[in-house]
């Protein structure tokens, strides 16, 4: 299991390729098949953030790709060990991020971060949201893409506006932010062409 670095910082993969290739294949099937949970194997963090949130940053961050990091997750623990492992930068404006890691009650809507184009809907900011739980009693209904008719889903953490934001988000298709819900080790996809209903 990883432990504190000699420098203090979080540890990062002890294998990079391989685990991060193990990670990266998990986020493509939480994405193409919405609402099926994805578990991630346990490893130390920075306080406060997931396990399922750290390895996803791990693996697809690089120099390459902005952060925008949420006021109640924005530790000077977290960012040191990103920017050391990843060598990501960490931006302050929301609509510069390609990710965002964040807790759902961040201010604003989902539309403060990129959202894309028509020409090019990638040009957008994909979301890794920390939650409660992603195994409770809560009923959510997703259908879309990926989903023979229904799937029903307990998430639980989001608080009540969200299922209009979601909406919104559907609408704006083929723009719009894909998100990535994380709770301890588990992750689940709910990309931009997802109907939730609650």
């Amino acid at each position: 299991m990883p432990t504190l670095s000699l420098t203090g910082l979080c540890a990062g993969f002890e294998d990079p390729v391989q685990q991060s290739q193990q990670v990266f294949r998990h986020v493509l099937t939480a994405l193409s098949e919405p609402g099926t949970l994805q578990n991630l194997p346990v490893s130390e963090t920075p306080e406060g953030v997931h396990i399922a949130s750290y390895q996803i940053c791990l693996a697809l961050l690089d120099a390459e790709t902005p952060l925008w990091i949420g006021p109640s997750l924005k530790t000077s623990a977290l960012v040191s060990a990103l920017r050391f492992h990843c060598g990501c930068p960490v931006v302050d404006e929301p609509e510069r991020a390609e990710f965002a890691l964040t807790t759902p009650d961040f201010d604003g809507d989902l539309s403060i971060f990129a959202q894309g184009s028509h020409e090019y809907p990638d040009r957008s900011t994909t979301l890794i949201v920390q939650v409660d739980s992603l195994d409770a009693t809560i009923d959510w209904t997703l259908s879309g893409p990926g989903i023979d008719g229904v799937r029903r889903v307990g998430i639980a953490g989001l608080d009540p506006r969200w299922p209009a934001m979601l909406a919104d988000n559907l609408r704006r298709f083929p723009c719009g932010v894909d998100l990535l819900l994380t709770a301890g080790t588990g992750l689940m996809g709910l990309p931009r062409t997802t109907k939730v209903e609650v």
